[in-house]
């Protein structure tokens, strides 16, 4: 199932797309990027993109995830989770709840995000809902689908922070 992530906040149409084939029999692509001109850097970000093409009409910023839930957790990592808060699922054995709830307090205690607290509460609740998800509380899709919707909500807030 395909996951919806904003990258931007801007509202530009976008002019450039990124596309990363998938080498999977089951999926043509395992994501699109969007971004308007202004944004371009987003795009050339470490992506691993396969094909860039020009063109759109969505919006700046929208990224379209058809990777698995790991695949999609592991790219919040790396792209902005672990240069932000120095926390990935990889320092915890794998454990999802532990990386995120260690990010969010980190980020808890930095200036910044203490004030804004947008991104610190969308990394605790992600976290919570992943502690659920482990826990057998929640459906693993359901589960799933309301981790990857919290961690969007966070790194669309950490967007706008660095004014994109």
């Amino acid at each position: 199932m395909p996951v919806l992530r904003q990258i931007a906040t801007c509202t530009a149409p976008s002019t450039m797309v990124v596309e990363r084939r998938s080498h999977r029999k089951d999926r043509d692509l395992d994501y699109r990027v969007e971004v308007c001109a202004r944004h371009r850097w987003l795009a050339e970000e470490d992506w691993g993109k396969s094909f860039t093409g020009e063109g759109a009409g969505g919006r700046c910023g929208t990224v379209i995830d058809y990777r698995d839930y790991d695949q999609v957790v592991q790219s919040h990592s790396d792209l902005w989770l672990r240069p932000l808060a120095m926390h990935g699922p990889e320092d915890y054995s794998g454990d999802v709840a532990l990386a995120l709830g260690a990010a969010a307090q980190f980020l808890a205690g930095a200036r910044a995000y203490r004030e804004e607290g947008g991104t610190v509460a969308a990394l605790g609740h992600a976290a919570r809902v992943a502690e659920a998800l482990a826990a057998g509380v929640l459906g693993t899709e359901e589960g799933q689908a309301q981790v990857l919707a919290a961690l969007s909500a966070a790194e669309t807030v950490v967007s706008a922070d660095r004014g994109a």
